[in-house]
């Protein structure tokens, strides 16, 4: 697996498992403050990005510009929650997506 294939791995399992912290147990809402209702459909949110982020991890191998554009849209659309834990995942997706799209550009440069 290439590096940005298993750097938006990483931060998909990190953002699903955060999200369905968040979702399921109580005391999470509570100790970051927000108990909206709100609050709980940007984590549903964030879920199914996150999703669409391990999809892309795993898509970037035969089709990088697809995967890197799935790893950036739920590394921004990882933006949407505003619980600090999402940090670590939105880095490790962005990065993942960027390096992605570096590395297909200069595949395309090199087969001109």
């Amino acid at each position: 697996m290439k590096l940005e294939g298993l750097l938006g791995f990483l931060g998909s399992a990190l953002a699903i498992a955060f999200s369905l912290m968040v979702l399921t147990i109580p005391g999470i809402s509570q100790a970051l403050e927000e108990e909206s209702f709100f609050f709980y459909l940007l984590t549903a949110g964030t879920l199914i990005l996150s999703i669409l982020g391990l999809v892309g991890s795993f898509v970037v191998a035969h089709k990088p510009r697809m995967g890197a554009v799935f790893m950036i849209a739920a590394a921004i659309g990882g933006t949407m929650s505003v619980s600090v834990m999402f940090l670590v995942p939105i880095m490790l997706l962005g990065l993942g997506g960027l390096i992605a799209l570096i590395n297909q550009e200069e595949i395309a440069l090199g087969e001109e």
